[in-house]
């Protein structure tokens, strides 16, 4: 299930209300668990799954002894069933419903309860919601959906409205901090949360993919090209071998951010508070119209990379590069 992924202190009041709902024989047939990535929200199903199927629950959890607990560890537990997109960014289809509607008309194997885990219900396709309508209206005895909602995106309202809401709350910075300073030291953590707009898991996993480096080592380059200290081919040469989908993301924060700047000049807007002086230097030099127009291209390049389009890497950062150069207008930055 993750890294301590039972002990995840910012779930503890979701978790508790998910035991009086047990508790009072009130649970959901169908729920919905909504949230930003990198809360946890997977884990947590997994969990309430593990407690559903257990033979001897504990106090608020499964046992962690029983057959179907040590069938959950192994991941082999026959009347637990996850579904989500079988690749990365793709849409959970009809025909994996479909299976999935085969293996609910048998009972129970281990003579208990039966889960449906839908990992990212956003991404099921219309034909795919519209099949699982039917077994959200009648699941059967004793058989559970979890729904992850990944917020922002849109649920099908067909597939909302069958389903109780439960939403994950996002901890408070002192806990969040709290919990990553159990994994990396303070700074680390401090420079890191932010990044992942607050969601602890999600900064733990920039941190051990280093993006807090990567960040730094984009933002140099940046203000050395409007130096004129390195070119646009050359920091394309470096551009083109990072994970572009997360470095044009954050280009796209930091021209936002320059946006509010150029039309309000009041830096508490900012997204990106610690680039307050180089986008102030930016502002000063450029003409919104430059800035539009770059952020669209980066915009259009971004769409294309989620897409999976085959593109040139270094032509397109060359190109981008060379726009975001000619944003300062009199002169370069000292």
């Amino acid at each position: 299930m993750g890294l301590d992924s039972a002990q995840y202190p910012w779930h503890q009041q979701q978790w508790q209300q998910i035991g009086a709902m047990i508790a009072q024989g009130r649970l959901p047939h169908a729920l919905m668990i909504g949230g930003l990535a990198g809360l946890g929200k997977l884990a947590f199903a997994q969990r309430l799954a593990g407690l559903l199927l257990c033979q001897r629950p504990a106090v608020g959890d499964a046992c962690g002894q029983c057959k179907p607990c040590l069938l959950m560890a192994a991941n082999s537990h026959p009347d637990y069933k996850l579904l989500q997109a079988e690749e990365a960014g793709k849409a959970i289809l009809v025909d994996q419903v479909r299976k999935l509607q085969v293996t609910l008309a048998n009972t129970a194997q281990q003579g208990g309860a039966r889960v449906v885990v839908i990992n990212a219900a956003t991404q099921l396709n219309l034909n795919a919601a519209n099949a699982l309508l039917k077994q959200l209206e009648e699941p059967g005895d004793n058989c559970y959906f979890l729904l992850l909602h990944q917020w922002p995106k849109p649920v099908l309202p067909t597939v909302r409205s069958r389903c109780q809401m439960l939403d994950m709350a996002m901890p408070g910075k002192s806990q969040a901090l709290e919990w990553l300073q159990q994994h990396m030291d303070d700074a680390a953590a401090i420079q890191v949360l932010p990044l992942a707009k607050g969601a602890p898991l999600q900064a733990l996993a920039l941190y051990q993919n280093k993006a807090h480096e990567l960040r730094h080592q984009m933002l140099v380059q940046l203000t050395a090209i409007l130096r004129g200290q390195k070119s646009s081919v050359e920091v394309a040469q470096s551009w083109q071998k990072l994970p572009l989908i997360q470095a044009f993301t954050w280009w796209l924060e930091w021209l936002n951010d320059l946006v509010k700047l150029k039309l309000t000049e009041d830096v508490s807007c900012l997204a990106n508070a610690d680039l307050e002086k180089l986008l102030q230097a930016v502002a000063k030099r450029s003409d919104i119209a430059a800035i539009y127009e770059l952020l669209d291209q980066v915009t259009l390049q971004l769409n294309y990379l989620h897409q999976r389009r085959n593109l040139n890497p270094q032509l397109v950062c060359e190109e981008l590069l060379n726009g975001w150069y000619l944003l300062v207008r009199s002169g370069k930055l000292k």
